[in-house]
């Protein structure tokens, strides 16, 4: 009987050393992001130990790193997988758009009870060994305002004069025996790998998604040149790569013809990310919507942030789906899909996705803008409104004025759109005044 219990007590101890264990290692790799998209996990993901020591040793060293490479070669996911290990504190910034990172801290500060974009830094600067992640910036002096005092800072950019604002980490494609592996485990299949992963540059984008189109059609076809769009600084790879993307996405939609209307919404909207309750607006059915998501990530044509509700697209797959618009001269029916999506949108994330449509508004030839200019109008003076509504009266301003003058510029005086778009405007620039404290007689 003594030996029973004796044996029971030791197995309770066994059980409460593994359950702690296993709670330190969830610990251990569980972000704990303050805001932002981090990525999760790709599939197939190969793990970069000897990057990620790198950036570990530069933080050790100093409170900046910068992750310099081409497009495409894997730094926002080597970011991510850093941050995901972290116990600090993230903030993820998509930096591409420099007014996207005082959008991020003032939604930091409005999360905290504060308001506007300074508010958010300086509570960020308060918190011991956070991470802010600039992903994708392009313009130094532009990022140099929103630099914490305290917090770490790891930027990932194309462009090597972010060097200036610290240590820098080169990131590189894999090495060829590592991209042939990654190409015979995404596609299942020996023959050709080496070839394959040469053609595309060792570029992990490019080889995970040709790696699915072995897959499903046992090989990868050579497609007539995709026309290639403006490219940031850094991204000087073969067309084969925007090639590649669009076999991708022409093998997922041959299973699911929902995933190309849902990869087209992505490659137009926001680029910093959309939530997934938002594109269920795509489809009438949201389950079907779902699975064309899970089709796309499968394909590496799009991905989620590890809560799993806003989904991005990398911005080589932007360009290349952008460029097949373009060329089938279908922007436009695009662009109508995406307004009608916005239609019920309700939150301040709208501000977003019209500035996104309004740049591809003006890439319009005249003819199909005119009937357009309506409702990408009407979008961005919601945004006006819902920047008012959830209090971002700086961003409202802003956004305000220059919603007015584009109202100016493109309707005739006094036109009845331009007397609504002044008036969202004056509501940005008088906030209500804060509820006075009685004073209490004692």
């Amino acid at each position: 009987m003594g030996t029973m219990i004796v044996l029971g007590g030791a197995v309770a101890v066994i059980a409460l050393v593994t359950a702690v264990v296993l709670l330190l290692r969830r610990r251990r790799v569980r972000p704990r992001p303050v805001l932002g998209p981090v990525p999760r996990e790709p599939l197939a993901a190969v793990r970069r130990d000897e990057l990620l020591a790198k950036i570990d040793e530069t933080f050790r060293a100093g409170r900046s790193c910068v992750l310099l490479g081409r497009g495409g070669v894997g730094k926002t996911h080597l970011a991510a997988a850093f941050v995901r290990e972290a116990r600090s504190p993230v903030l993820w910034i998509a930096a591409a758009d420099p007014a996207n990172t005082a959008r991020a801290y003032a939604e930091l500060a409005r999360r905290q009870g504060l308001a506007g974009p300074d508010a958010g830094l300086a509570w960020l600067d308060g918190r011991d060994g956070a991470i802010v992640v600039f992903d994708g910036p392009t313009d130094p002096d532009a990022l140099t305002r929103w630099l914490p005092a305290r917090a770490r800072v790891l930027v990932t950019t194309t462009v090597p004069d972010f060097e200036i604002l610290g240590a820098t980490v080169p990131v590189t494609g894999f090495d060829p025996a590592t991209a042939a592996g990654f190409v015979r485990t995404r596609s299942g299949r020996d023959a050709d790998a080496a070839d394959v992963a040469r053609e595309l540059g060792y570029l992990p984008l490019a080889l995970a998604q040709a790696g699915g189109v072995i897959r499903a059609a046992g090989h990868l076809d050579r497609l007539p040149g995709t026309l290639v769009l403006e490219r940031d600084p850094g991204e000087d790879h073969s067309p084969r790569v925007e090639d590649t993307t669009l076999a991708a996405l022409r093998t997922v939609a041959a299973r699911d013809g929902r995933a190309l209307v849902v990869a087209e919404l992505l490659a137009v909207l926001a680029p910093r990310g959309v939530r997934r309750a938002l594109m269920h607006h795509a489809g009438p059915d949201p389950v079907a919507v779902d699975a064309a998501l899970t089709g796309l990530e499968g394909a590496s044509l799009a991905e989620f942030d590890v809560s799993g509700e806003v989904v991005t697209m990398h911005r080589l797959t932007r360009l290349a789906v952008l460029g097949r618009l373009h060329a089938e001269d279908r922007l436009a029916e695009v662009l109508d899909r995406a307004f009608a999506v916005l239609d019920t949108e309700d939150t301040a994330d709208l501000a977003d996705h019209a500035a996104a449509l309004w740049r591809h508004f003006r890439a319009l030839p005249s003819v199909s803008a005119g009937p357009r200019l309506g409702p990408i109008l009407r979008l961005r003076r919601r945004s006006v409104d819902l920047l008012v509504a959830e209090g971002a009266f700086a961003q409202a301003r802003a956004l305000g004025r220059e919603v007015l003058a584009d109202h100016d510029a493109y309707l005739p005086a006094g036109h009845d759109d331009t007397v609504l778009a002044a008036r969202s405007l004056d509501r940005a620039a008088r906030p209500p005044a804060p509820p006075q404290r009685r004073r209490v007689r004692r």
